[in-house]
């Protein structure tokens, strides 16, 4: 296996969803980093529908925490979104295909940030767990946007539990051929 490879492996082990940060906010270039990670995830025929909106000030916080008991004290929340009239549809809509895929492009872009903010020294933390209807109405999402994730970033105040390195075996999650 390539030495970069191996680091890439190692970076994915690492990473796990902090629920505890300092009270310290991150610094304009690791931002910038999350956000190139992001602008360079592939997405469905390129059509590139997410949006994303960084909320780092404490009015803004304030409006997260009355949608989420999940910000875990994180000074940075990056809110996840796509654009419906822009994300790929299948053409003609056939079989089981008939998916919006905002949801995956938005989830790959997601993806790409929470490992580059391992690979930073950051920590992050996927929240779904917010109400959707507030969020849009305090944050003044337009209706034609799709909420997918919150993502928690900073600097975290805590360890992986152990049961982060808890994972099933090659030969309990991969067949072959056949399921």
């Amino acid at each position: 296996m390539s030495k970069i490879a191996s680091e890439y492996l190692d970076l994915i082990a690492r990473r796990y969803s902090c629920r505890r940060f300092r009270d310290e906010q991150i610094t304009d270039d690791e931002l910038a980093m999350l956000l190139e990670a992001a602008r360079l995830s592939p997405s469905a025929r390129n059509y590139q529908p997410t949006r994303l909106c960084v909320v780092q000030d404490a009015e803004g916080l304030a409006k997260i925490d009355r949608c989420t008991a999940c910000r875990y004290g994180a000074p940075t929340v990056i809110i996840a979104a796509y654009d419906e009239r822009c994300s790929s549809h299948p053409v003609p809509p056939k079989g089981p295909e008939t998916c919006d895929f905002g949801d995956i492009d938005t989830t790959i872009a997601l993806t790409n940030m929470d490992n580059a903010a391992t690979s930073l020294g950051l920590a992050a933390c996927w929240v779904g767990a917010f109400d959707h209807d507030m969020a849009r109405e305090l944050l003044g999402v337009p209706e034609h946007y799709r909420l997918v994730d919150l993502l928690m970033v900073g600097y975290p105040d805590m360890d992986p539990s152990p049961k982060h390195v808890e994972r099933r075996s090659l030969d309990e999650m991969v067949a072959r051929e056949t399921f």
